[in-house]
């Protein structure tokens, strides 16, 4: 059987896919690339915010067209199914499976596809990233009540997933010739609480660490009330944790952060942010934001922006509001703030970051670094691209390489930054 794939989102929702692949490459199942040339169409939605709805559903319909050129089966899944399953089959009935997250892994038994039983499914997981470079999911769900996250609802409570499992998916990683694991969760810094008793993501970096051909370990999704000063001094310490890492704050001022039910308040980031200057000045940050909150005032949004100004974020992701069903935030409050407004917040923030990410970029001419050298540019094929510590993968910006050597996917390699390329990329070139 032919099956084409298309999975939308999260670097979470990647790791699913990837599941669900794995688990068909046991049966008699060929995974193309032209959803033309194929029988069945697998894709996995997200459902978190608004726009995100809106591109898995364009997406569906797009791929529905695709029926009228032959008999093709359609299969969906993901957190859109998951929220709305039953809108879904009255809306689109050229679809002919919406799979509940709960079944992703039997989508092979429904599909009729024949596979070899394992104990976890991570051992069998099929990448589709370079090879090199990898997420490794410790976690599914949260616990946190965000007023306006639907996390909870769709993925449910924090789970762990065991010390034990987890190193011995990263050993297999690293037998595929993976050299950079990116530990993605809901909550990485609550890692193994639930299983534990306490957090335990440093106890398993320890182990990590020891695992041969693993060079780069990067961590995303911190939740700044478990990001502690020993935290931060255990990044700086760590000979294979890269001196990056992502925390989303969602906002700067105390009363939106209140209202967001957020567990912490403006002076917590900025003792973060103290902390990472004092223990790790190198080090890369990338955080994100939401303008638009119901509550936001335009004095809000200024404050945020100055604080922005201040904080000089390496990277910041910002979004619209997104009034979504089920959450206490739409439970309890008027989607206040207009559309044009929302958009006209974030444009100037973005604006005020690219600035801030150039000049940081800028500030990094002439200075020798590593690089991993992920491909080629879209637009030169010989032309290699990379990213030093300070970029996570398909994320954060890129540096183009200038050399006459033959190079390999995978390598890394010392440059020189001669320039930019535009705020958010670099030109660099090999080192002799």
């Amino acid at each position: 059987m032919k099956i084409g794939v298309i999975s939308l989102g999260c670097p979470k929702n990647l790791v699913d896919t990837e599941l669900v692949l794995g688990k068909l490459k046991t049966g008699d199942v060929q995974i193309v690339s032209d959803l033309n040339d194929a029988e069945v169409i697998l894709i996995n939605t997200c459902g978190f915010i608004d726009e995100a709805k809106e591109e898995s559903i364009n997406t569906i319909l797009e791929v529905a067209r695709l029926k009228e050129n032959g008999n093709k089966k359609i299969v969906v899944t993901g957190c859109l199914v998951e929220r709305y399953k039953k809108d879904l089959e009255k809306e689109i009935p050229e679809v002919d499976m919406f799979i509940d997250l709960k079944e992703e892994l039997l989508i092979p038994e429904k599909l009729g596809i024949k596979t070899d039983s394992f104990t976890s499914p991570y051992q069998k997981r099929l990448l589709t990233t370079p090879k090199h470079t990898a997420y490794l999911k410790i976690s599914e769900g949260c616990d946190h009540t965000c007023g306006f996250c639907a996390i909870p609802l769709i993925r449910g409570k924090h789970r762990s997933r065991t010390i034990d499992d987890i190193v011995k998916e990263a050993e297999r990683l690293a037998d595929l010739g993976v050299k950079e694991l990116n530990i993605v969760s809901q909550d990485t810094s609550y890692y193994g609480t639930d299983i534990y008793g306490k957090p335990m993501l440093w106890e398993l970096i320890d182990r990590l660490e020891r695992i041969e051909g693993i060079k780069w370990i990067r961590l995303y999704y911190l939740y700044p009330t478990t990001v502690t000063e020993d935290f931060i001094k255990r990044i700086a310490d760590s000979e294979k944790v890269v001196k990056y890492f992502e925390m989303p704050i969602q906002h700067t001022e105390d009363r939106i952060l209140k209202d967001m039910m957020r567990g912490y308040r403006k002076n917590r980031i900025e003792k973060i942010l103290e902390w990472k200057d004092k223990y790790i000045p190198e080090a890369a940050v990338r955080s994100a934001v939401i303008v638009g909150f119901p509550t936001e005032t335009e004095k809000d949004f200024e404050n945020m922006k100055d604080f922005i100004k201040q904080a000089g974020f390496d990277w910041l992701g910002v979004f619209k509001y997104s009034h979504e069903e089920g959450t206490p935030s739409y439970l309890e409050m008027e989607d206040t703030v207009s559309e044009e407004e929302k958009i006209r917040r974030k444009n100037e923030l973005m604006l005020i970051q690219e600035r801030i990410t150039e000049e940081k970029n800028r500030s990094l001419i002439g200075k020798e670094m590593e690089v991993l050298i992920d491909g080629f540019s879209e637009e030169w094929d010989t032309l290699p691209v990379g990213r030093t510590y300070r970029s996570a993968f398909e994320i954060d910006g890129i540096v183009y390489i200038e050399t006459d050597r033959s190079v390999k996917v995978g390598d890394f390699a010392k440059l020189k930054i001669k320039d930019l390329a535009d705020s958010y990329d670099l030109v660099g070139e090999i080192c002799e």
